[in-house]
This record gives C-alpha cells, sequence and structure tokens, in this order.
C-alpha cells in the first residue's frame, strides 16, 4: 500500500506469487494427484492480486460496506473455474495456464443483534475445509476429495451473530464451481 500512496486507505490491494517443481515417473500427467499435475516442469501455480475494503463489523451503531475482488493468473485456475466465469480457456481450450476471478463480492453490514453481514457476488463455499489460494495453504497439492469439493458459490449469504457464542446463516447460491475439473 505504501507503493501506491494508500496506507491510510480502507482500500487494501496486495498478492503473492506461487511456483512449483515436481519430479514424476510420468511423461504427461501426474494424476490421479491434483494441482501438481504437470510432470518435471517449473510452474506458476498461482500470481495472486487481491483488492478489498472491508466493513467495519466491530461497531454496532452504524451502516458499512465493503467488497472483495481476488483473481488469480497460473495453472491453478483449471480447479477453481466456474462455468461463465471465464471457463472457455478451460472447457474449450483445456490452457495449461490461465485466469481466473477466483472471488468477487460485495459485503453490507447492518448492526443488527452482534452484527448482520450480507455478502453478494462469488464467494467461498460455507462448508469448506481446506483453503484454495497459496498463501493459507502450507502444500501445494490437495486431497482428491478437495478437487470435486466447491470452493465457490454464486449467490447471497447472510450471517446474523446473535451473540458472541452463536451465529445464524441463510444463502442461496445460483452455483458454484464443481466437477469442472
Amino acid at each position: 500500500m505504501s507503493a501506491l500512496n494508500l496506507e491510510n486507505s480502507r482500500t487494501k490491494v496486495y498478492g503473492s506469487v506461487a511456483g512449483s517443481f515436481n519430479f514424476s515417473t510420468s511423461a504427461k500427467n501426474t494424476f490421479p494427484v491434483s494441482y501438481d499435475i504437470f510432470p518435471n516442469k517449473i510452474e506458476l501455480n498461482q500470481a495472486v492480486v487481491y483488492i478489498e475494503r472491508l466493513p467495519d463489523t466491530v461497531q454496532t451503531s452504524h451502516f458499512d460496506w465493503g467488497y472483495h475482488v481476488t483473481g488469480f493468473y497460473g495453472i491453478d485456475y483449471r480447479f477453481t473455474t466456474a462455468k461463465g466465469y471465464f471457463s472457455q480457456q478451460l472447457l474449450q481450450s483445456n490452457k495449461q495456464y490461465g485466469l481466473d476471478p477466483v472471488l468477487e463480492y460485495f459485503v453490507l453490514y447492518f448492526p443488527v443483534k452482534d452484527g448482520l453481514n450480507i455478502r453478494i457476488g462469488r464467494f467461498l463455499s460455507v462448508p469448506g475445509i481446506k483453503a484454495q489460494l497459496a498463501p493459507n495453504n502450507y502444500n501445494m497439492t490437495h486431497s482428491l476429495l478437495y478437487t470435486i469439493d466447491p470452493f465457490t458459490d454464486t449467490g447471497a449469504i447472510a450471517s446474523l451473530k446473535l451473540n458472541k457464542q452463536w451465529m445464524v446463516q441463510f444463502g442461496v447460491s445460483g452455483g458454484h464451481d464443481v466437477a469442472l475439473n
């Protein structure tokens, strides 16, 4: 943010780059391993850019809003692609490298109870148990189950914090990114 002269801005821009190399006896692919699937090559798994403005959810006195946009380029796009979000690069061309606008959503915060967040757009699936993006994941590969588990949903989800121990969520989704791999 200092390089952009935006240290005091509520909008933050940051990113990461993750590459890998693997050894294999296969010349074509490493299936059934997920992610690091191209053998005996140095690969760019993910070059990620995050742009976000977080709503102030520590208070319960006024409305606030935010947004989040995350996009990445690399070989991992084939495991995050959702149909209709640049999916033709995988579904029609099966390109080795691709771009995926992984997350893009708005957040509306209302001071109801201990806070009500309404997220609208493409967001991380609620039942997810692992991290997709490299900074949040210690391994370059994932389990086979993870490659078919939904990573993102497109729709809206409301999270109402009733108190410090209880939260209620309700969401609607028009689809998620599973089964494109």
